[in-house]
């Protein structure tokens, strides 16, 4: 029986080199996308390249509602999940709220990692052994995060160089936290979590103003860049190698295993954050107490 394994923003950049590369090793692959055409393009893709056609499963991760919806559509469909992969997220310049209350970077960069993998838990845990892994970047050294301005709600403060939101920073702390605490918690259960920064690696995106996508290609041209593809390697490794199975609880940046910043190591603050967080998506009992 092949793996499982679901790919979240699979239609495009590292997360479809992910699905790619698993679908290449013989994983059933489902990819986890927001727009149905761009998710059918890029499966076919993957079918024509790999000679495996991944399924699609389709959902906006920035909606807690459509997170749902999707997990109990997973559900349905498949009795089993070998292999979660988040790889979804973008940066909104400014702030901006969903309808359902969040500020939208926080929204989709963290709590849609949070709500979509503690819905599915109870898979991984049935599949074990099973693996988690979640994408991050360098930039959660940035600046660390505050639990009275968590979804910037105080100030939005904004990085010179590169020009991001210093929530981007915030949310992939809280993305290496948040895999940590799995780590942790799931360290008796045969459920693995890690976490990696790909490098710099430009990807024209469908969300992005057209000059953002033309500063993506001229950035593609720069020295130290990393291809989807070559971004995806240390993913599918963690995901596939036999040899990584005893891996849990690691960080990797651009290929290499290393030391995330020093607040992602402090266990009061990361269980304070968890707490914070099922209370903010509406969970009334801890799906993974300690």
């Amino acid at each position: 029986m092949s793996k499982i394994c679901l790919v979240t923003g699979s239609n495009n950049g590292i997360g479809f080199e992910t699905a790619k590369g698993l679908a290449a090793r013989g994983y059933q692959i489902v990819m986890l996308c927001r727009s149905r055409q761009r998710g059918e393009a890029a499966r076919q893709k993957i079918a024509a390249a790999t000679g495996h056609t991944p399924d699609l499963l389709l959902a906006d991760l920035s909606s807690q509602r459509e997170i749902k919806r999707a997990a109990a559509e997973y559900r349905e469909r498949y009795d089993r999940l070998d292999v979660l992969v988040n790889v979804a997220g973008y940066s909104w310049p400014d702030r901006q709220e969903t309808d359902e209350g969040f500020e939208r970077t926080f929204a989709l960069n963290y709590l849609g990692y949070f709500t979509l993998t503690l819905e599915l838990l109870d898979l991984l845990i049935q599949s074990a052994p099973a693996r988690i892994v979640n994408i991050a970047s360098e930039a959660h050294r940035w600046q660390d995060i505050s639990f009275d301005n968590l979804q910037g709600e105080k100030s939005f403060p904004t990085q010179r160089m590169p020009p991001l939101p210093i929530m981007y920073g915030w949310t992939n702390m809280m993305r290496i936290m948040f895999t940590y605490e799995l780590a942790n918690r799931l360290q008796n259960a045969n459920v693995t979590a890690n976490v990696l920064c790909p490098g710099f690696v430009p990807v024209r995106r469908s969300a992005a103003s057209p000059l953002m996508n033309a500063m993506s290609w001229v950035m593609s041209k720069m020295p130290n860049t990393r291809t989807p593809a070559q971004a995806a390697e240390t993913i599918i490794w963690l995901a596939s190698a036999p040899e990584a199975v005893e891996k849990n609880g690691a960080y990797y940046s651009s290929g290499e295993e290393k030391q995330s910043a020093a607040q992602s190591y402090d266990e009061a603050v990361r269980r304070q954050l968890w707490k914070t967080t099922l209370d903010l998506v509406g969970y009334e009992r801890d799906p993974l107490p300690l």
